[in-house]
């Protein structure tokens, strides 16, 4: 067999590929294309074996290969999607996020029929955030803590993280007359990235020898700029 017979009977292969495998089909084609269909489907052909059996095996293998899903096109017309999202999705859950090593922006929510019931109870006195910080990840008892106060309407709020702090744990808890504070939810354990003690005790004129990536980069104008800004809360 020469070389463009070997290419005729490879483009007839691949057109038989494309054909439904029917009895109708199968007894159209030659031998030595029910062979090369056996071999494709893994048949193991005798030399003995005739076309009525091989044309029956690649059936019956036909009928065992699992059919294709049928594939569907999805359009941005098929969705629903809305201008704003939800103000609550009446859950109770507090989630927080460091924006930097010092601030972090903490959300939470909480579910409807509770946040009726606790302001239905007389005794109920307010709502706050558990500030509690940690020396070690898996330290139970908190070096440090403190509260801030929120309305039951919020569902936002920047804390503030001191430095030399390792891990938050930020508590969201109600406050009560009769009987101690509680926990409604609560973050993972967060950790606090290590800050620079040289980045740290950056202050407008004093004087700072800083590695020259770190002049490059900016970052002597921007804690500069920073301080300027919230000295109070540095302080």
């Amino acid at each position: 067999m020469n070389l463009l017979d070997i290419s005729a009977d490879f483009i007839d292969y691949m057109i038989m590929e494309e054909n439904t495998l029917t009895r109708q089909y199968l007894e159209s084609i030659s031998t030595a294309d029910l062979l090369l269909l056996a071999d494709d489907y893994g048949i193991d052909v005798p030399r003995d074996l005739n076309r009525r059996l091989i044309i029956g095996e690649l059936l019956e293998m036909a009928e065992e290969q699992p059919e294709e899903e049928e594939q569907v096109l999805v359009t941005e017309g098929d969705f629903n999607t809305p201008d704003t999202l939800p103000k609550t999705y009446n859950d109770t859950q507090i989630c927080a996020l460091l924006r930097t090593p010092t601030w972090a922006f903490v959300f939470w929510d909480i579910r409807e029929s509770l946040l009726e019931s606790i302001l239905e109870n007389d005794d109920f006195d307010g709502l706050f955030l558990h500030v509690a910080f940690f020396d070690g990840p898996t330290v139970e008892v908190p070096s440090d803590s403190f509260d801030i106060q929120i309305k039951t309407t919020d569902r936002e709020q920047f804390v503030f993280i001191p430095s030399g702090k390792r891990y938050v744990i930020i508590n969201l808890k109600s406050r009560w007359q009769d009987k101690d504070s509680q926990v409604l939810a609560y973050t993972r354990r967060i950790e606090i990235p290590k800050e620079c003690n040289e980045l740290t005790n950056l202050q407008p004129g004093k004087k700072l020898e800083l590695p020259p990536l770190v002049k490059l980069s900016g970052m002597e104008e921007l804690l500069s700029e920073h301080y300027k800004n919230h000295r109070q809360s540095l302080s």
